[in-house]
């Protein structure tokens, strides 16, 4: 039998994976993308759900990235409107913590660092007049707006996903990559199917780490951890959903006396609050939230909504462990957000790690790796992203699923179990009534077994 050869293996189907999967796949490689669990099963699915420059990255001096950041929150706008939506934010200003002219300042950096096409400019409010004010406690009488982007992580990497797929991308989820092995120009690559134990062998040309936190784990894994090869800090963050404290659109941005800023969005009939920054050690895809860190976010809400909430009732929350580039820095709010690609040719054959990064900059990380890639491929055809729509999803999510919902996210978009669907397909898990939520768990494996029999015998 003759061992499937192609261009490109990435191991990781993160968001970095898969746009580097769509990337490489609409310039003509022949691509494998192989990821463990799901995808967007771990950090990507885990996030505060923002395209944004990163306005609190300026108080670190972090201008390049938020620039890259504020010029991909445009294009992001342009080629996925379907889940990247505009967000206006109110920050209740606290002379205290930071003065009234330092965030002005920075404001003002961010409204002009790159250009804007449809979010509005920053300004001041007074918050006992503006309809931002009702809600907030009364001695928060002013604060500032400014605009960024919402929008459904897993959701965006299930896109690009289907993208890469339809460019001719090999896609499998629930495989894992079990051995690395250069032979001569090419990596012997085995992998393992989750579900049935099936193990498969492949040649590929090139090979990209893109697992995320599991970044130097994996080189450590495969035998290619060399003495210059980073390391990262992994960081947990974590989210609480909560009943609602104010109504609207709008979201805040809560300055914190440690001078760290939480986020508070609209999540339908509840609030989002997150994050948290906390040192994590252990297995990412088990990373729970705290009692401290629940108690954390709930003071913070505490501090500046006149509806208070007790930790009891959060009615959902998540952790994600961000993977950091790691340097000298204690202060794990000053680590960069910005990503690092790391080449390894010493085995022959061009193996690259992603260290780092966040969800608003994968698709400049993505034709990074791609600039990095026409060495070995000179033929490469030009970079497309930045203008080529992601595609729609024809299910509607805003209401329960019929069965050929069901069966579209089996067949269309690989789906493998009720929580690849309530969780990171949509967000049925926590909009849903629960007597829904059991009729999907309940269906949801029959409908697989009766697809995937009919896949195989056909």
């Amino acid at each position: 039998m003759t061992q499937e050869i192609y261009d490109l293996c990435i191991v990781g189907g993160g968001i970095n994976g898969a746009g580097i999967a769509r990337d490489a796949a609409g310039r003509g490689l022949k691509v494998l993308l192989v990821e463990q669990g799901d995808f967007a099963g771990c950090t990507s699915s885990s996030s505060s759900k923002m395209i944004h420059g990163g306005l609190r990255y300026l108080e670190f001096y972090d201008f390049g990235l938020v620039r890259k950041s504020l010029a991909e929150r445009e294009v992001l706008m342009e080629i996925a409107p379907q889940i990247v939506t505009p967000m206006e934010f109110c920050i209740p200003h606290q002379n205290t913590i930071r003065p009234a002219w330092m965030v002005r300042l920075g404001l003002f950096i961010y409204d002009h660092l790159w250009p804007r096409k449809k979010l509005n400019a920053s300004s001041w409010i007074n918050l006992e007049s503006h309809k931002y004010g009702m809600g907030l406690k009364k001695a928060l009488g002013r604060g500032f707006t400014y605009s960024d982007c919402w929008v459904d992580d897993a959701r965006l990497v299930i896109l690009n996903i289907l993208d890469a797929a339809d460019h001719g991308a090999d896609i499998r989820n629930y495989t894992r990559c079990t051995s690395l092995t250069a032979k001569g120009d090419y990596w012997d690559v085995s992998l393992q199917d989750i579900m049935s134990g099936k193990e498969q062998q492949v040649t590929a040309k090139t090979v990209v780490n893109a697992t995320g936190p599991y970044a130097f784990d994996f080189l450590d894994h495969t035998g290619h951890v060399l003495n210059d090869t980073p390391h990262l800090r992994l960081v947990q963050g974590t989210h609480i959903a909560v009943p609602r404290v104010y109504e609207g659109d709008h979201a805040y941005m809560l300055q914190l006396p440690d001078k760290r800023v939480v986020f508070v969005f609209p999540y339908g009939k509840y609030n989002l609050c997150g994050t948290t920054e906390t040192e994590f050690k252990g297995d990412p895809v088990e990373a729970m939230a705290t009692a401290s860190e629940r108690k954390y976010l709930c003071d913070a809400l505490n501090s500046h909504f006149e509806k208070q909430t007790k930790p009891e009732e959060i009615v959902w929350e998540y952790s994600g462990v961000r993977p950091l580039f790691e340097d000298s820095e204690t202060d794990v709010r000053k680590l960069s957000r910005d990503y690092r690609l790391y080449e390894d040719r010493t085995n022959g054959p061009l193996l690259i790690s992603v260290f780092g990064g966040k969800l608003t900059t994968y698709r400049t990380l993505s034709e990074q790796v791609m600039d990095l890639l026409k060495k070995e491929f000179p033929a490469l055809k030009r970079s497309w992203t930045a203008t080529q729509a992601l595609p729609e999803c024809p299910v509607n999510l805003q209401k329960p699923p019929e069965q050929d919902d069901l069966r579209y996210f089996i067949q269309q978009e690989m789906a493998r179990s009720a929580d690849d669907i309530l969780w990171r397909r949509t967000k049925w898990g926590i909009f849903l009534d629960p007597s829904d939520i059991n009729r999907i768990k309940e269906q949801t494996p029959e409908l697989i077994k009766e697809i995937i029999s009919h896949d195989t015998a056909a």
